[in-house]
């Protein structure tokens, strides 16, 4: 991993001094270091919490990454240190001057986290906010400020079987400006096929959604709004949904409906703070009450030590609620507390 990166940052350099002068060329990078403690309460009689340390550098999220601009072509190439999948953009455009092409691997539309959390990167995916799919191989045409994009299908395996797809993943978002409020209407579609011995399952999926930034003095205020069939079967990251099952040959569906409200506040030119909920309803299609509920909230203080360098203190905590048509089991939660670190270069 180590030969990798010393290869890529000599790569780097190598094209810094060797792209057309022409062309214009920046390096970016930040990183970030979370160090909170965990506790679990499993919300059981006679089980005890448990207590665990997270101390380690957020890798995911850490990035160095160059862009590229040359006439009506750029570039976006970003790296992680991590081994699973160090590469988190990696994408091409072209300006055709009705609007631009985009090749590569890029955010996905349905991003929209409207979440200021910072804890473990943040735990809002599923629990209010949408994440889609994060970072997504696609072919996409932005008109503005209407995106259309074909992803790579996410094609689910319930069964262990054949699974496969005969269309892309379908993304589309459109932003705009309302007074001081930014809005972000999304929405995408996904299907596949299994094949177990002679019966093939139909699995499909669907997202849509909105969020609003609303900026009034030294306020803001987030909300996030979406509604989603087989969240779990579309890719969604984070997705907190009940795991979708199967009788006979068809597909039980699991409905979510979601929201998240964020407000952060500036109390000085170096210091914030925010605050949030978020919760997601989850139901399986099957006879019965069969719903889980997934609520996230948060409270931070952002303090900038220096331009590009700031120490997040927060507190966070996850919970997740079973309703199977008799008195509500285990309600498990999570409290995260420590502090987030940052520094952009």
């Amino acid at each position: 991993m180590r030969k990798l990166l010393i290869l890529v940052s000599a790569v780097a350099l190598v094209v810094a001094f060797t792209v057309p002068a022409a062309a214009d060329v920046s390096f970016y990078g930040n990183v970030r270091m979370s160090s909170f403690w965990e506790s679990f309460d499993p919300d059981v009689a006679g089980v005890d919490s448990t207590s665990d340390l997270l101390w380690d550098l957020d890798a995911a999220s850490s990035r160095f990454g160059a862009k590229f601009k040359d006439g009506d072509v750029g570039a976006n190439v970003e790296i992680r240190p991590v081994s699973t999948s160090i590469f988190r953009q990696w994408n091409g455009t072209w300006d055709f001057g009705g609007g631009t092409l985009l090749i590569g691997q890029a955010w996905s539309e349905l991003f929209s986290c409207v979440s200021s959390s910072v804890c473990e990167g943040g735990f809002s995916g599923g629990r209010g906010d949408t994440f889609g799919s994060l970072r997504i191989p696609q072919i996409a045409v932005h008109l503005g400020s209407l995106h259309i994009a074909t992803a790579t299908p996410t094609k689910a395996n319930l069964l262990g079987g054949n699974s496969t797809a005969t269309i892309p993943k379908i993304e589309a978002s459109y932003g705009l400006k309302a007074g001081p409020a930014a809005i972000k209407i999304y929405g995408g579609m996904n299907s596949s096929e299994e094949e177990v011995g002679t019966v093939t399952y139909d699995y499909s999926s669907m997202l849509l959604g909105a969020n609003a930034k609303i900026g009034f003095g030294a306020g803001t205020v987030g909300v996030n709004l979406y509604m989603a069939n087989n969240p779990g079967l579309y890719g969604e990251v984070g997705s907190t949904a009940m795991a979708n099952t199967i009788t006979g040959t068809e597909v039980d569906d699991v409905d979510t409906l979601g929201f998240l409200v964020d407000f952060s506040y500036k109390l000085s030119p170096t210091m914030s703070i925010f605050a949030g909920y978020g919760q997601a309803v989850h139901e399986l299609d099957t006879p019965g009450t069969n719903e889980k509920t997934a609520t996230y909230m948060y409270v931070g203080l952002p303090i900038e030590l220096a331009k590009g360098v700031s120490i997040t203190p927060e507190i966070a905590i996850t919970s997740d609620e079973y309703d199977q048509g008799q008195p509500t089991v285990a309600a498990p939660s999570t409290t995260y507390y420590g502090a987030y670190w940052f520094i952009a270069f």
